[in-house]
């Protein structure tokens, strides 16, 4: 049985869910889109939320048919312990790569824009450590701070708000000027910036709710998401003047705020950077956490934090294999089909086994 100190709530799903998906893309967001869709970026956003909540859904089919086991436990129950245990510890890999290349990415926005003499290799460390700390307790200690982090939203929403007082929104016209096709194509950039949703695999056996609460809370946050993310293309849209402006700049969202100045605080970006950089390591941490956990069932240990250790390690070498934004890419090129194959293929499979063979809907849980 799972233990009462890992019970979570609905509404801590809600927010656990909220942090993880807003990370280190919201920054790139905008330029990536707009590569592809030009204009009409908000509309591939909106689309990207549309599939991300059609992918929820059938991971919430697994999840619902053995409510009381998280992913790992499932394999080993719909396609035997041994293969299970095969394909967990292909999981963890697929969260250690995920959560590296996110930490490089996040690394290079800070050399850039903030500790450009600081060695890389520290700022791995840093990181790292602060994410191991977070991450070492229970997942109720776990959600709380998520909880408490998710309203310094609100600020990142209040100063690109405060941007478009220069906005021009007729650049946003003509809508639908790139056609459906390269509409499609961009959605699939934003899908890769809403990555996080499938921690729900894990989480789910540890939530005080019904099933149809625990959907809600799920696809609540993914709308809010949709909708941030939808908003801060929108407003890069119609600020920069020019498409070409939105092209060469990698981060629109910091050089829109940067002109920007308050008596108390002169660096806009700098104080929009600060706020940023705790979605990020929250969305990290989650990572390592999801990682650790694969570990501990893999090796039938106790508790994940023995396992924090070997991962942050790994990490740690991996996020420093990239040097630049070309390293990065290829990075990412590579992972693409890794998270179709880990977050949609490989669930579909397990539920549509799971219902061919009858398998029993729940099952005992050791925490």
């Amino acid at each position: 049985m799972i233990r009462k100190e890992n019970r979570i709530s609905n509404t801590q799903l809600f927010f656990i869910i909220i942090q993880v998906q807003i990370g280190v893309g919201i920054l790139s967001l905008p330029h990536d889109v707009s590569l592809v869709s030009k204009n009409d970026g908000w509309i591939s956003t909106l689309l990207a939320g549309a599939m991300v909540q059609v992918i929820i859904l059938i991971l919430w089919g697994l999840s619902k048919k053995f409510p009381s086991l998280t992913i790992y436990e499932i394999t080993s129950r719909v396609i035997g312990k041994r293969f299970g245990k095969i394909i967990t510890f292909c999981y963890v890999i697929y969260f250690i790569v995920t959560g590296s290349l996110v930490l490089s990415r996040f690394i290079q926005v800070i050399d850039t824009w903030i500790l450009q003499r600081t060695p890389s290799w520290i700022l791995i460390f840093l990181t790292l450590g602060v994410c191991m700390y977070l991450v070492k307790d229970t997942l109720r200690s776990i959600a709380r701070f998520y909880v408490l982090v998710t309203p310094l939203l609100i600020i990142l929403f209040g100063l690109v708000t405060y941007a478009l007082k220069d906005a021009n929104f007729l650049y946003i016209f003509p809508i639908g000027q790139s056609g459906i096709p390269n509409i499609v194509k961009g959605s699939k950039e934003a899908i890769f910036s809403m990555l996080g949703f499938e921690f729900m695999l894990f989480l789910y056996p540890y939530v005080n709710a019904t099933d149809g609460r625990k959907l809600m809370a799920i696809s609540t946050a993914n709308l809010f998401v949709t909708l941030f993310y939808t908003y801060m293309v929108f407003a890069s849209l119609v600020f920069f003047e020019t498409r070409q402006d939105l092209y060469l700049t990698p981060q629109p969202l910091l050089y829109m705020i940067k002109s920007y100045s308050f008596q108390i605080v002169e660096r806009i970006d700098l104080f929009f950077l600060s706020i940023w950089i705790i979605s990020v390591v929250t969305s990290i941490a989650s990572w390592i956490f999801l990682a650790s956990n694969g570990l501990k069932y893999c090796f039938a240990r106790a508790n994940h934090a023995a396992s924090l250790f070997y991962t942050a390690g790994i990490i740690f070498i991996i996020a420093l294999i990239p040097k630049n934004e070309t390293d990065l890419e290829k990075f990412n090129k590579i992972l693409e089909p890794a998270h179709l194959g880990f977050i949609v293929v490989i669930p579909l499979l397990l539920f549509s086994i799971s219902v061919l063979f009858a398998k029993k809907r729940d099952g005992e849980h050791n925490v």
